[in-house]
């Protein structure tokens, strides 16, 4: 069935391409005029889903759909003005429609007003089918406007829905910090994973709070839950090195940062801590090793010229140590 539903959609495609080419017409349904549009949008080929919408006007004309899906093309091409002109001159027909409603208060988001948008969001905010999107679209509305305590509101209702979505996770522990609300944030998240016991991103979260406040143990704790929660999880190996530097514990900190290279999810950041806590022993073969692998694949990793140039001017070798020191510098005066 899926491989014969496969081949229906190639033929419909051929079809509209075969129309274009040869200047002819043909009839398509409505479902198979929005599957050609859609199809050609997620290709970003806007020139032939333009072709697909002329089509669709001519034999379906005030189409709701058709009009949502015009008024994303033009959102793609960056002509927010003429999209919001069509999404109104539907809704002056369908004043009501609750999806006209929607994709106006996400041109309005485009277009950076946001109040605007809010208020045709709270219009739609009680649609079932739609809370989801109304309240994602929200967010990042009241964000734009520095809104954070609303901003609060809204992403904990998300995660509710959504518990093990980082990007809502991050919105609102960012929200929290923004708002100098840390401890609120604390308290959220401690009730949060007395029901969410296995979720990740609120242990990370937490544990990166805990140590801001200088609260070490609450959060090496809470790094080691998250990492009981997926040991594949990069982040919290990160943040526990880095904690463990801060608590001069060096070759604990090298424990979590070469962990990361046996999950293959090393980068610049966690090889040059690996590098510098090679010094702080005074390990300086396996530290120039480290900075060495650095910039073969991140060769404008400054920091690690800068500590390659170290190593040389301890061996005496000055002209290496310059040679490297003036890569930085390069580097340095072309970023800024």
């Amino acid at each position: 069935m899926k491989n014969n539903r496969r081949t229906d959609r190639l033929d419909i495609f051929k079809k509209f391409e075969r129309m274009i080419s040869e200047n002819k017409s043909i009839y398509l349904d409505l479902d198979e005029i929005e599957e050609i549009i859609i199809h050609y949008f997620h290709e970003a080929n806007y020139e032939m889903a333009e072709n697909a919408i002329v089509l669709a006007n001519q034999i379906f004309p005030n189409s709701v759909n058709i009009s949502i899906l015009h008024s994303e093309i033009l959102l793609q091409k960056s002509k927010e003005s003429e999209a919001f002109k069509l999404i109104n001159e539907c809704l002056d027909l369908n004043s009501e429609n609750c999806d006209l409603i929607f994709q106006k208060a996400k041109i309005l988001n485009k277009l950076k007003k946001y109040e605007d948008s809010n208020n045709l969001l709270f219009q739609i905010s009680e649609i079932k089918e739609s809370i989801f999107l109304v309240d994602d679209l929200m967010l990042r509305n009241f964000m734009n406007m520095d809104q954070y305590s609303k901003s609060i509101k809204v992403a904990k209702r998300l995660i509710s829905q959504f518990p093990d979505d980082k990007k809502y996770m991050d919105k609102l522990i960012s929200c929290f910090r923004l708002s100098k609300m840390e401890n609120n944030a604390i308290t959220f998240l401690n009730k949060f994973l007395a029901k969410n016991p296995y979720n990740q991103n609120a242990w990370f979260e937490i544990g990166k709070l805990y140590f801001d406040k200088k609260m070490i143990k609450e959060s090496i704790a809470s790094h080691e839950f998250s990492i009981i929660c997926n040991d594949t999880f990069s982040s919290s190996y990160v943040e526990l090195g880095k904690i463990y530097e801060y608590n001069l514990d060096f070759n604990k900190a090298i424990y979590y940062y070469e962990i990361l290279k046996s999950l293959d999810s090393v980068t610049s950041f966690s090889l040059y801590r690996l590098s510098v806590c090679y010094e702080k022993i005074g390990n300086y073969e396996k530290s120039i090793k480290h900075l060495n692998e650095i910039i073969s694949n991140d060769p404008l990793y400054e920091k690690a010229w800068i500590s390659i140039a170290k190593y040389y001017l301890r061996k005496n070798d000055h002209d290496k140590a310059l040679e490297n020191l003036n890569k930085a510098l390069n580097i340095i005066a072309n970023n800024y």
